[in-house]
């Protein structure tokens, strides 16, 4: 069997990007079945993080070669740290896609040392860049200007003062050691899910998968031209 690199079917019922195969011996393209259960969605969850957090090692990279470029905006400076702590933090939110989420107790366990740092980062996403909350990344207030001269005493305008976190180059070094972690302890949990993984499919009998299975229609196949897996 060989994965054809240049094309993937979106499944529409199942709402899936799914890699085309095509078996070797024939050169026919690979029936699949949509493995479901809680195992199975647990390790599909645990693949997707892997794939968020390679995600975020990209963009924190990128950033620290192209930080002291004055040719490139901050604003596209900005965007690269803020969506890396966003597909970041996805990991440890729960939801109704992935079902599972990462538990801060025991991916930091034999972490202590960037248990804080991580703390910050998801309060970071919570307060400022998912909520409008109160904290140390942005604030906000209209202030009265007023005439200095007291004998005269007047509201000149009222003006709009702020703050909002722009960059945290500081800690470039940090979210890369902790994006790095983290991506290393899911790593874990997919080696220890993959014989429960293996043992479940095959208590699933072959003729349910193949009358259950799905063949690509290649009328419906996208070119793979972006990485939508």
């Amino acid at each position: 069997m060989k994965k054809e690199n240049s094309f993937i079917y979106y499944d529409e019922e199942e709402q899936l990007f799914v890699g085309v195969y095509v078996y070797k011996n024939s050169g026919e393209y690979c029936p699949y079945y949509i493995l479901k259960g809680g195992v199975f969605k647990q390790a599909a969850a645990y693949i997707s993080m892997k794939k968020d957090l390679m995600d975020c090692l990209q963009s924190i990279v990128y950033l620290e070669q192209i930080n002291d470029n004055p040719s490139i905006p901050q604003i596209v400076k900005s965007s690269l740290l803020f969506a890396s702590i966003v597909k970041y933090a996805k990991c440890f939110t729960t939801g109704e896609g992935r079902g599972t989420s990462l538990n801060e107790s025991h991916i930091f366990k034999e972490a202590s040392h960037l248990l804080s740092f991580h703390q910050e980062t998801m309060e970071l996403r919570h307060k400022y860049l998912a909520h409008a909350g109160n904290s140390v990344h942005e604030s906000r207030a209209l202030i009265a200007l007023l005439n200095p001269d007291e004998m005269n005493k007047s509201r000149e305008s009222i003006q709009y003062g702020g703050f909002r976190l722009k960059d945290d180059d500081s800690n470039i070094d940090n979210y890369k050691k902790l994006y790095n972690w983290v991506q290393e302890q899911i790593d874990l949990k997919l080696d220890n899910l993959k014989p429960i993984v293996n043992q479940r499919a095959d208590e699933i009998p072959i003729e349910e998968m193949y009358l259950n299975a799905k063949i690509p229609d290649p009328e419906k196949f996208l070119p793979f031209t972006v990485n939508l897996m």
